[in-house]
Parts: structure tokens; sequence; C-alpha cells
């Protein structure tokens, strides 16, 4: 039986103003590190701030996903690979990473980010233990 874990999706327009901190990278080496160690370390309620969740969600339903990830994934990551990439032009791009333990424990994650030269910006993120959700984004 598969648990649908959590579904965080985030859109944001890219002209706002709350915009300026949460969700915008200095390029995409610095968004991959930050996503990367916050997942692999399972720092969830971080991810979700960072990644434009602050505005979107009380610091007690941030709480409540924390508990549902640590519940459902007891060790960290240390294993990743991007699995998948769609470039769609005019620096949008698609991507799909997935994170897994020594154990069967698979975690998947999907960003919409957009390159704007001299920034990266998150225009929306999934986090999820189904693949199927995340692979349907493409």
């Amino acid at each position: 039986m598969r648990v649908l874990l959590l579904l965080i999706c985030l859109s944001f327009p890219t002209g706002a103003a709350a915009q300026i901190q949460d969700s915008i990278f200095r390029n995409y080496n610095s968004y991959a590190a930050f996503v990367d160690e916050m997942v692999k370390k399972r720092d969830f309620a971080e991810l979700v701030r960072v990644l434009g969740g602050r505005d979107e969600y009380t610091e007690e339903e941030i709480a409540g996903f924390m508990r549902q990830f640590l519940n459902l994934y007891k060790a960290d990551f240390p294993y990743s690979a991007v699995i998948n990439v769609q470039e769609l032009g005019s620096g949008f791009r698609k991507e799909m990473r997935v994170y897994w333990t020594d154990g069967l424990n698979y975690l998947y994650y999907y960003a919409f980010l957009h390159d704007r030269g001299d920034r990266l910006v998150v225009l929306e993120f999934n986090v999820n233990s189904d693949a199927d959700v995340i692979f349907s984004k493409f």
C-alpha cells in the first residue's frame, strides 16, 4: 500500500515582493545544494519555509508536515539522483529528484524552476512518497 505522504504544491507570481528572500537562489548550484542538504537530513520544515511555504502555511502546519515526514522516514537519505529533467526554453525547467536509504525508503521531489540569469526562482515544488504523483507532472 502506498502512503500518500504529502503533496506540497506552491506557485508564486515571480514579481511578488515577498519572494525576494524565499524561493530565490543565486544560481542552480546553490538551489540544488540547498534542496539536497535539506532533504538528505530530513529538514522538511526548512525546505518548505525557504522554497516559499512560509507565507502559505502556519508554523503549526509546517510542524505537522515535519512530524509526518519523520514518522515515515526514520533515517537520513544518503543517496540521491536527478532522474527526469525537462528543459522548456527561456530558462524554464522541470526536474524530478529521488532520495533513498539503504532500506526501501524513497522520497520523490519535483520542481518547476526559472533561471533568470542573475537568479534562479523556484516557481513550484512538490515532495511526495508516491512516485506517480511526481511523474504525472511531466
